[in-house]
């Protein structure tokens, strides 16, 4: 097998984990990601368990360690890259660890021998003993929605949750604009003729971002169950069609090809909100996405001048109804979907 020392271990990793799933009687499905040249990359493997995405692995060259904090140069670089990610199995053959959003769960747990130079007899019976509870709880992460006292949707902690899987949608754009091979460098070509002529990479990329992130969201309330980027298409197509087709032309398969890992994890989130909870009052949705900004972005916020109008004020102000999706005229107000 050739490429660098971490690929030596991509063919023993996937006979791993299926003798694995084949024991637990399990549908996993462990699926390789394409390395993009010259840039901090994504996760090498994503995992599905029973159809829905689970997490992701990322293997390192033996020797390197699963502790992040002792990462260095690139893999450090690239550890707070993933560092948004909910569910992330590290792991260098002999060690192994697991990471949501940045922090490391449990143990790191080592084999007692070196795979480098003992290969498949570097793993004793304890072992696999102490390797055992990390993936079964690697393979059981689902995403969870933040309640309230009362059971209701926390908006605020809802954005938290969102936004930092937004931003890396937005750093993955970022990266995909500064290489001219990308099929997005030719995306961005179209977005500036059409609609924003004077933006920079940095300004598309966020737009970009949001702009999938909210479609998504409103998708989901529209009814699109299950959640894809086909049925978000769908179902927006009646009565939004205009971001219909900005979603199905911002995820076309050559651009999905440079984020799928931002993607399918913002997808996994969104499709646990109920829809029914989404298409209730609007008034709540007012505040969400200044919470939202402060989350994903304080500056832009502020830059923005994203801050919440009251209800009431803006009604007085006015004569807003209580069926708007708007604050309309007010100064500093702020929509329940960013101005695209």
């Amino acid at each position: 097998m050739g490429g660098g020392p971490e690929d030596q271990l991509r063919g023993p990793f996937e006979q791993l984990l299926a003798r694995v799933a084949a024991a637990w009687g399990e549908g996993v499905v462990c699926t390789g990601e394409a390395p993009l040249p010259g840039r901090l990359g994504r996760p090498d493997y994503a995992v599905h368990r029973n159809g829905l995405l689970a997490g992701y692995v990322e293997l390192k060259a033996p020797g390197t360690g699963a502790n992040a904090a002792r990462f260095k140069g690139r893999d450090r670089a690239q550890f707070k890259r993933f560092s948004t990610i909910p569910n992330l199995l590290y792991t260098d053959g002999n060690e192994w660890a697991l990471y949501r959003g940045g922090e490391r769960a449990g143990r790191i747990v080592r084999l007692s021998g070196d795979v480098a130079g003992e290969g498949r007899q570097a793993g004793a019976g304890e072992d696999a003993r102490a390797v055992e509870p990390l993936l079964r709880d690697f393979l059981s992460w689902e995403p969870v929605l933040p309640l309230d006292r009362g059971g209701r949707i926390d908006l605020a902690d809802f954005a938290a949750l969102l936004a930092p899987l937004c931003r890396m949608l937005r750093d993955d754009v970022t990266d995909a604009l500064a290489d001219s091979r990308s099929p997005l460098v030719q995306l961005a070509g179209d977005w500036r003729q059409l609609l924003f002529p004077d933006a920079t990479d940095e300004q598309l990329a966020d737009a970009y971002a949001q702009t999938v992130a909210f479609a998504l969201l409103l998708g989901r309330s529209e009814g699109a169950d299950p959640l894809t980027l086909d049925s978000a298409v769908a179902a927006l197509a009646a009565q939004h069609n205009l971001l219909s087709r900005a979603l199905q032309v911002l995820t076309d398969p050559g651009a999905r090809g440079e984020m799928t890992a931002s993607l399918d994890l913002l997808l996994r989130v969104v499709s646990v909100v109920p829809s029914a909870l989404l298409a209730g009052p609007r008034d709540p949705w007012l505040y969400f996405y200044e919470d939202f900004l402060a989350a994903y972005d304080p500056k832009l916020r502020k830059d923005a001048g994203a801050y919440y109008t009251p209800v009431e004020v803006v009604r007085r102000r006015c004569g807003w109804s209580t069926t708007s999706s708007s604050t309309g005229c007010a100064g500093r107000s702020v929509s329940p979907t960013p101005a695209w």
